[in-house]
């Protein structure tokens, strides 16, 4: 994509971007975590996240250790302290050790749930197996007690150990009937300590107990061992309001810290995309506006006036809209999508194939939303081109327009060029508008899918109901992803179009260039010396010639006027000296270089070209006069002026030479704008001054008065005319008649008047033969030359 190509000098910003967006969706994706735990642990468990207690009493952990296998109750001794005046033991161990999963975690787990309901009491036959004490055994036991032979037979130690037994079992049954008839942990724990309960049958009970429970024990397992510590800490006097209200109150504190970082790593994405976005529609707007300015008048209207300037405007807009969305969203949805599926990984659910039904439905919607709308994306800016070109010719001819009374027309035809944009805008529009609301199906399809599921899997004991709310959060994150993908290919298409256009004025290959090997007149070259020789020129895809076989030469000092008809290539002829076009035959040197070997910047120094249509820019009076730059000093400023015949009205304006000037001059009249044209073009003292039809708009007396000016002041410049009045170039020291881009005749006026024939015929269309000093015998003489 050629959006991508403008972040090749802002490697640096896409990279601190990543950082800040990864920082930012992490501390983002870590909310739905925290929010599970909040309902599983700090709702669910009372804020009690883990089986292994922070402080136990020393009788408690002696009790879990009767379920432990000797290695277990040697670990869990080693991660609680000793017992301190209270008998109270603390935890020591790491947080590692228990988390869910943990080591210390998964040998706790067990033996509490089996505590906690041995302290609620069970039925002596459901623990027999575990304890040994059934009422089948307790029967056997009486047939098997000793007779009198068989005790007179025993050792005394045998003995003691006999009754050691029989008064351990009747505690253990008094205990037992206080109890109601149910086993208690202190009724075990008297049976344990007579020696008529063995330990290792404790273990092997809780674990049968385990395998019994199958794929529900870890759910429960964990549940009823919160359980068991919540009782431990109400044994303690420890409030578990207060366990609760704690751990609510870090989840809240850790979750506020995680919004504070996402808000701040956001707001310094948002400035690094928008000071990135600015960068590059700033250096391409330089770029654009820089090749712009080096076009020939063949590559301006290659592409129109009204095209260029909606490539250096809307479509770097669009370029600069579509560089901030793509380090804003496009760089981030990836990024969440991917933190979101490794955390949905993380935690196996059993409902990660929803994810993958949801990826599929939005990747429908959105092709077939971009298969309708692309095409209309690439005609849409042709059309913006259409309206500014449009709208660009009835400002231009509003004077034209009004004065033919064709304004409903013009109106009509504006109607069409804007009718056609908002016709592929509604229609691009309308088909996008679509895709919100089937977004909104697809997600709410999918979350009612988790649900159904995941409501199954809660009700089964495989899955927590903070669970299932975090893996919809973690879900919606990933469709909000695709999401966030879908609404930047709004624009990134129209923005590929811009890029793309853009692209072609910036690679466009100018006919107009500087020599590889640029030269320079010689110290002793005559000033100002213009010669052309043999000189042809041809528009781009043109068939003929507009100009062929021109041929002259003119020194400083000298006049050279130009007159032909209409259309015979005066203002192209000299539009070849300063390089606005190059010829394509022949050859125009100045001081004896040819201008083709000499920098733009170094021939257009030595050049004042003045065309008809004087544009003057927004500013001063001064600042027009001196736009050469700062070689124009003030005396050479009001020089041009005196010369210019501008002088008097200039004194004449409130401010003097710091009057203002609208754009384009539009608050002077046209014999002004051209007057300070002139002055502004002979201000910069040029070895060769070029008016093309310059004086059209000056009155009779003004144009005789500017050219007496210029006869006397400029005589270090060698003077090119075009002009349409005869009495404008008839006393110039050469002039030439143009006829069909051939020169039909070179000489002095006089001369002219008694040879050629065109020249006559434009002289009589202007002045009668008593002004032109002919007799009727003399104009019929060339007349009838001309004719033969």
């Amino acid at each position: 994509m050629r959006i991508l190509k403008l972040f090749k000098k802002h490697v640096l910003a896409l990279f601190t971007a990543i950082v800040l967006i990864v920082i930012s969706c992490n501390a983002d994706l870590a909310l739905p975590t925290y929010m599970s735990d909040i309902v599983d642990v700090g709702v669910q468990q009372g804020g009690i996240a883990s089986p292994v207690p922070d402080t136990i009493h020393a009788e408690s952990l002696d009790d879990l250790e009767l379920f432990m296998s000797a290695k277990d109750a040697k670990a869990v001794e080693a991660v609680f302290s000793k017992a301190d005046k209270n008998g109270i033991r603390t935890y020591k161990g790491t947080e590692e050790e228990r988390a869910d999963g943990g080591k210390i975690t998964d040998i706790m787990s067990l033996p509490e749930t089996v505590v906690l309901s041995l302290n609620q009491g069970i039925d002596a036959d459901s623990m027999g197996d575990m304890t040994g004490t059934s009422s089948e055994k307790d029967s056997d036991a009486a047939q098997a007690m000793p007779t009198p032979e068989q005790m007179a037979a025993m050792t005394p130690e045998q003995l003691a150990e006999m009754q050691q037994k029989a008064a351990a079992a009747q505690n253990m049954q008094k205990q037992i009937d206080a109890d109601g008839g149910k086993i208690t942990m202190k009724s075990l724990r008297l049976g344990v300590e007579g020696g008529l309960v063995d330990q290792s049958k404790l273990v092997e009970g809780a674990n049968d107990m385990a395998d019994k429970m199958g794929s529900m024990s870890g759910s429960i397992v964990t549940q009823r061992a919160v359980s068991y510590v919540q009782d431990e800490y109400k044994a303690q006097g420890i409030d578990p309001a207060d366990v609760q209200n704690a751990y609510l109150g870090r989840m809240a504190t850790t979750m506020f810290g995680l919004c504070l970082v996402s808000l701040v790593a956001t707001i310094l994405t948002g400035a690094v995309a928008s000071r990135t976005a600015c960068s590059i529609a700033r250096d391409l707007r330089r770029e654009t506006f820089n090749k712009v300015m080096h076009f020939s008048p063949a590559e301006v209207g290659k592409f129109s006036q009204a095209s260029l300037i909606t490539r250096c405007t809307n479509d770097i807009q669009q370029i600069q809209m579509a560089a901030t969305l793509f380090i804003r969203m496009c760089l981030m949805a990836p990024v969440m999508g991917i933190v979101a599926v490794m955390r949905v990984l993380a935690n196996h659910t059993g409902l990660e194939w929803t994810i993958a039904v949801a990826i599929i439905a939005v990747s429908a919607v959105v092709g077939v939303l971009m298969g309708l709308t692309m095409p209309k994306f690439k005609k849409m800016q042709s059309f913006v081109d259409r309206v500014n070109l449009t709208a660009r010719e009835l400002l231009d001819g509003l004077m034209p327009i009004r004065s033919f009374n064709r304004e409903e027309h013009e109106l009509e035809r504006f109607d069409k060029a804007s009718l056609d944009l908002m016709t592929t805008q509604l229609y691009t529009n309308r088909a996008m508008s679509f895709m919100m609301p089937l977004m909104m199906l697809v997600m709410n399809c999918i979350t009612v899918l988790i649900v159904w599921f995941g409501a199954q899997g809660v009700s089964d004991g495989v899955m927590q109901v903070g669970n299932m709310m975090a893996f919809i959060s973690y879900t919606m994150q990933i469709v909000m992803a695709f999401m966030i993908l879908t609404m930047v290919s709004v624009i990134l298409p129209r923005a590929e179009v811009a890029a793309e256009r853009v692209e072609e004025v910036i690679t466009c290959p100018t006919s107009i260039n500087d020599p590889t090997s640029p030269k320079l007149p010689a110290a002793s070259a005559p000033r100002g010396e213009l010669t052309f020789r043999d000189v042809s020129f041809q528009y781009p895809d043109a068939r003929a010639d507009v100009i062929s076989g021109v041929n002259f030469t003119t020194h400083a000092g000298q006049m050279l006027g130009i007159i032909g008809s209409t259309g015979s290539g005066k203002s192209t002829l000299v539009q070849l000296i300063p390089r606005l076009y190059d010829v394509t035959g022949g050859s125009i040197s100045l001081d004896g270089i040819d201008v083709r070997d000499m920098t733009l910047s170094e021939l257009r120094r030595r050049i004042g070209y003045i065309p008809q249509q004087g544009r003057l820019f927004s500013g001063t009076v001064e600042s027009n006069l001196k736009f050469a730059g700062d070689m124009v000093s003030d005396e050479d400023m009001r020089q041009a002026a005196r010369v210019a015949q501008a002088e008097d009205f200039i004194a004449e304006r409130e401010d003097g030479y710091d009057s203002p000037i609208s754009q384009g001059g539009s608050n002077v009249s046209g014999g002004q704008r051209q007057r300070l044209a002139i002055a502004r073009a002979l201000a910069k003292k040029p070895e060769v001054v070029v008016f093309d039809d310059s004086f059209s708009a000056l009155d009779y007396k003004t144009d005789a008065r500017l050219r007496e000016e210029l006869a006397k002041n400029v005589t270090d410049a060698a003077l090119v005319v075009v002009a349409q009045r005869i009495a404008t170039i008839m006393h110039a020291d050469q002039i030439i008649v143009l006829d069909d881009g051939h020169v039909v005749g070179t000489g002095t006026h006089e001369e002219l008047l008694h040879s050629c024939p065109a020249y006559l015929e434009i002289a009589q269309s202007q002045l009668s033969a008593e002004e032109l000093g002919l007799t009727q015998e003399e104009i019929a003489a060339v007349t009838e030359g001309g004719e033969r």
